[in-house]
């Protein structure tokens, strides 16, 4: 049975449209690892990439995101099965100074009230304006941490299922894309013959505090800019957080205001959000035209899009949003502490105009925190005995 919250996500609601920007830290660059073609978790920056020079504006530019798509490697199937266990394993191998705390009754303990992927904040904070769009977030609270873990709706199952031929190359022109704007090494030239490989990843993992709720979350990064090249075995934290980081997209170039609309109205907030939380402030935009051909790179600074967006939707409506979800969950689970118990959060219009929520049959198959990890927390807590 569920509960029904008081989360209304309507942006039209005036307590939502007064609300001020909730307080955020400045996300703070904490770790990071790889994911190579096999979806093998490597603690180095194997997969880091930089920023190539980019062409100049009048250049006479006819990038083919078509090529390669009958013989790009797609991410396995068994990449489905992750849930956060990447998260998990960064944490288990991270030095303990960096992530954990001692309590006051000599415990250690993950100094952070949540574990997720940016991915599952973007979706929670982009919600008021995606309203027709369901989710389901399940949530396990074990030794004062809550882990969240998106599950795909049954309708985001079908939809997968039912994706037609144009809609996975619309998909693969933004991977084909990076492969043209990022390179292993700093200014060098792309290399566009490979097959492209969806399964490798450079992953960050970030921290941020917003609305005083402490936040430990990874991100899959696009590239950097640096003059040189990076140590990838030995490279350290302090090291990538002097670096810049940016994020690379490619849209449909627009031929009418209406289609200019649509993409401030629809596009942006996403954009914003996922490079808001990660504290990139420059993204690099391929324009590209109906066959799949790019004839135009651009930059797109983070606050420009904010401005241009105002009409739109608010940042500050996403975030406020995102922080009062994040607190529901506390306030639900705030006595709990079982890492086999998941309550499961769902929103559907369709069927309630707020979020609600559940808590799902003991041992259930969802259960999402894997044995060798809750061994792991255990044992730190006996180290500090």
């Amino acid at each position: 049975m569920y509960t029904v919250t008081a989360i209304d996500p309507d942006p039209r609601h005036p307590s939502r449209q007064s609300a001020p920007f909730p307080t955020i830290t400045k996300p703070n660059l904490v770790g990071f690892f790889s994911l190579n073609h096999d979806r093998q978790y490597d603690p180095s920056a194997a997969q880091l990439k930089y920023l190539a020079p980019l062409p100049p504006r009048d250049a006479d530019l006819r990038l083919d995101l078509n090529e390669g798509f009958e013989t790009h490697h797609p991410k396995p199937a068994s990449a489905s099965d992750e849930r956060i266990d990447m998260l998990l394993t960064f944490i288990r191998q991270a030095n303990p100074r960096e992530l954990w705390i001692t309590t006051e009754q000599g415990k250690l303990r993950l100094k952070y009230g949540f574990v997720c992927f940016r991915g599952l904040l973007r979706m929670i904070a982009c919600t008021p304006y995606d309203w027709k769009t369901g989710w389901i977030v399940q949530a396990i609270r074990y030794r004062g941490t809550i882990y969240l873990c998106d599950k795909p709706t049954t309708d985001r199952v079908e939809a997968q299922r039912n994706e037609t031929e144009q809609q996975k190359r619309f998909c693969y022109y933004g991977f084909k894309f990076e492969q043209h704007i990022l390179t292993p090494e700093p200014a060098t030239v792309p290399d566009t013959s490979a097959p492209v490989v969806l399964a490798e990843e450079f992953c960050s993992m970030f921290e941020a505090t917003l609305a005083g709720n402490r936040i430990l979350y990874g991100a899959e990064m696009d590239g950097i800019v640096a003059s040189r090249a990076l140590d990838r075995d030995r490279l350290r934290v302090d090291e990538l957080r002097r670096c810049e980081f940016v994020e690379v997209k490619v849209k449909r170039k627009e031929t009418t205001q209406r289609q200019v609309d649509n993409f401030y109205r629809f596009k942006t907030k996403n954009w914003w959000c996922q490079s808001f939380l990660v504290n990139v402030q420059r993204l690099v935009v391929g324009l590209r035209d109906d066959t799949g051909v790019v004839r135009e790179v651009t930059e797109m600074k983070l606050g420009d899009i904010q401005r241009d967006s105002r009409p739109y939707w608010s940042p500050a409506v996403c975030m406020n949003f995102c922080a009062e979800f994040l607190s529901e969950v506390e306030r639900v689970m705030g006595a709990v502490d079982d890492g086999g118990r998941v309550w499961q959060f769902e929103y559907d219009s369709r069927e309630h105009r707020r979020v609600r929520y559940r808590e799902l049959e003991p041992s259930h198959r969802d259960a999402f925190l894997p044995d060798w990890y809750m061994k792991h927390v255990e044992e730190m807590q006996s180290k500090a005995s």
